[in-house]
């Protein structure tokens, strides 16, 4: 059986639904942690499988000068980014760590190119930039990327349809050049099947 929550070396967290069902609400909580700063993020799809909220947590260790970052912009995403990732499995098969890269652009036109490298797997997505909003209209279904306060980043399809595999996201813009982002993965049956932890650094 699945695992609902998973930890990580660096105290990050990823739980949630174990199974996108008809009729029912599906959810998934993310937490990180760096030093004297904690965040935490929820996201809630409603029984119709439309997005229904989103909650961002800030919390600062007492007696620290730990302190807010600015709201995310996409000029802070910018540039080419290198990182490592950490999986671990529904089914008990090994854990996983491997390279990934991400390159995003700004092609002009009030869009944004990004390509990911992962393993053996390259992806190239294009989305609209409207205000603290990327579209991603190219692929299964079509992807909202908020840009949050405190370099927060939620990434998440627009709705959620059964007999269709998803990915749901959260980023964490740390300082300028590092970010870490968690992913929770689903088949096309619906299933849970693999959270991923990513810790990126941007090439200066």
């Amino acid at each position: 059986m699945g695992r609902q929550v998973i930890f990580f070396q660096t105290g990050a967290f990823s739980k949630g639904s174990l199974q996108l069902a008809p009729f029912s609400e599906f959810g998934a909580e993310y937490g990180f942690v760096a030093e004297n700063r904690r965040l935490r993020f929820v996201q809630i799809y409603d029984k119709q499988g439309n997005l229904h909220s989103l909650t961002l947590i800030r919390e600062f260790r007492a007696g620290t000068n730990a302190r807010e970052r600015s709201p995310l912009t996409v000029e802070q995403l910018l540039g080419k980014w290198e990182g490592i990732a950490y999986t671990v499995y529904s089914d008990w098969q090994p854990s996983d760590t491997y390279t990934t890269s991400l390159e995003v652009k700004d092609i002009g036109g009030g869009k944004l190119q990004q390509q990911l490298s992962f393993g053996h797997r390259t992806l190239t997505s294009t989305a609209s930039i409207e205000g603290n909003r990327l579209h991603f209209e190219d692929g299964i279904a079509p992807r909202k990327i908020l840009l949050l306060p405190d370099g927060t980043s939620s990434n998440t399809p627009l709705y959620l349809k059964l007999r269709q595999p998803f990915f749901v996201e959260v980023g964490w813009l740390l300082e300028n050049n590092e970010r870490q982002r968690l992913i929770r993965s689903y088949n096309e049956k619906g299933e849970w099947i693999s959270s991923t932890h990513v810790i990126e650094h941007r090439l200066v």
